[in-house]
């Protein structure tokens, strides 16, 4: 088979069908990419502009000494200290951490930020 067989040969529609289908598939595949792409982007920066609006919340929080559901690890040092004892645990695959302090209050942190505050 040569390339400049005609378009009518039975060999190169075949062939040519074949490379439409990887042309429509990768571009489906591309498409799905790029899609996932931007609503990654468009998560980060609403998780930004949702950290920058609750930022003066949790600094008022810092001062008073409180430690508020959100806040990251260095905020809850901030407000509390470092903690006496830590530990982690995996629970439905994902990684849990506890701090402990010795007046006996519990902060518990998913991946990020503070889910849960307790005694």
């Amino acid at each position: 088979m040569s390339f400049d067989e005609p378009l009518s040969s039975g060999r190169n529609v075949l062939i040519g069908g074949c490379g439409l289908i990887l042309l429509v598939v990768g571009g489906l595949f591309f498409m799905g990419e790029r899609a996932r792409k931007h609503e990654d982007t468009m998560a980060a920066e609403l998780a930004a502009k949702t950290a920058d609006a609750e930022g003066p919340k949790r600094e008022a929080a810092i001062a008073a000494k409180q430690v508020l559901v959100g806040m990251t690890r260095e905020e809850v040092e901030r407000a509390w200290g470092k903690p006496d004892r830590t530990d982690r645990s995996t629970i439905n695959g994902g990684v849990r951490e506890q701090w402990a302090y010795d007046n006996g209050t519990y902060v518990y942190f998913g991946p990020e930020k503070v889910t849960s505050v307790g005694r």
